[in-house]
C-alpha cells in the first residue's frame, strides 16, 4: 500500500483569522475565506466595500484593548517594584534631611513614564508588536506592509497619548473604521493586523 502525503498546508481565513486546511477555504478576490465568513464577505465584495478585498485581517477594538491590558500588567510587574525600591532608597537617604528635594519627586514620576516609552517604542520598532500584542496575535505594520521605523514608532506613541487624552475617542474610532484604524493609525499610516493574515504564526 503506497503512502501518500495527506497533510495540507495550513491557511488562515482572512476574515475571522482562524486556521483551516486549504480544502476548507475558498479564494475570493485574492483572499482565503472560510465557509462561515463567506456569505458576509461576498456581500461586502458585491457592495463594493474596499476593505473586503484587503489581504489582511485587521485587529479590532476589543482585541487591541485586551493587548493594552496585558501590556499594563507586564509594565506593572516590571516598574512598580523598581519605583518602590528607588523610593525606599531615596526616603531612607532623606531621613536626616528636612525635606525631600523636588528633583527626587520628579524622578519618581519620570521613571515609570520613561519605562513605558522605551518599552512601547522599542518593541514596535524591532518586533512590530508589544508583548501584549504578541500574546493576542496582532502586529503593527505600515499600509504597504513594511516594518515600522524609529520615527513612526515614536510618533505613534505620542499620538496614542492624544487618542487617550480626547476622552479615548481616538481609540474608539477603531471600532467603527472599516480597517479598524484608531486615530494614531490614521495619522501615522499604520494598521494593526493579525499575524496570521501576514503569513506569520
Amino acid at each position: 500500500m503506497t503512502q501518500q502525503a495527506s497533510t495540507q498546508a495550513a491557511l488562515w481565513c482572512s476574515q475571522c483569522g482562524h486556521e483551516f486546511a486549504q480544502s476548507d477555504l475558498v479564494q475570493i478576490a485574492g483572499n482565503w475565506v472560510c465557509g462561515q465568513c463567506k456569505p458576509a464577505f461576498l456581500s461586502r465584495v458585491v457592495a463594493g466595500d474596499a476593505s473586503a478585498t484587503s489581504k489582511w485581517h485587521y485587529g479590532g477594538f476589543w482585541i487591541r484593548f485586551l493587548a493594552i491590558v496585558v501590556d499594563g500588567l507586564i509594565m506593572d510587574a516590571i516598574y512598580v517594584p523598581l519605583v518602590f525600591l528607588f523610593g525606599v532608597t531615596v526616603f531612607r537617604a532623606a531621613g536626616a534631611a528636612p525635606a525631600i528635594r523636588p528633583g527626587t519627586i520628579v524622578a519618581l514620576e519620570l521613571v515609570p513614564m520613561l519605562a513605558v516609552f522605551l518599552y512601547e517604542v522599542m518593541m514596535i520598532r524591532y518586533f512590530g508588536a508589544t508583548l501584549g500584542k504578541m500574546a493576542v496575535g496582532v502586529k503593527v505594520v505600515r499600509t504597504d506592509g513594511s516594518e515600522i521605523s524609529w520615527g513612526i514608532s515614536i510618533a505613534r506613541y505620542f499620538m496614542k497619548m492624544v487618542s487617550g487624552i480626547i476622552l479615548a475617542i481616538g481609540y474608539i474610532m477603531a471600532g467603527f473604521d472599516s480597517e479598524k484604524r484608531a486615530l494614531h493609525d490614521r495619522v501615522c499610516d499604520t494598521r494593526v493586523v493579525y499575524k496570521r493574515s501576514l503569513g506569520q504564526a
